[in-house]
């Protein structure tokens, strides 16, 4: 059985994340590198976090799950 582990870090970039991967501050997250592999995603539009992780879970855009943000409007 193949399993699989997904980190998140809502609103990290890798800019701000390997500065302080290279600082050693981040020691865990470097293993998980290390050990696993990392990347750029391209986000939703518009790129926030709930029309976001929602499109990461259900596997369908904002105009499919019907989710732009924290509120309705």
């Amino acid at each position: 059985m193949t399993k699989l582990f997904v980190l998140g870090i809502d609103g990290g970039t890798w800019d701000v994340v390997d500065q302080l991967l290279s600082q050693g501050q981040l020691p865990n997250l470097a293993a998980l590198i290390t050990s696993g592999a990392r990347g750029r995603l391209r986000s939703t539009l518009p790129p926030q976090s709930a029309p976001a992780w929602t499109s990461l879970v259900t596997g369908k855009n904002p105009g499919r799950h019907g989710v732009f943000g924290f509120w309705r409007r």
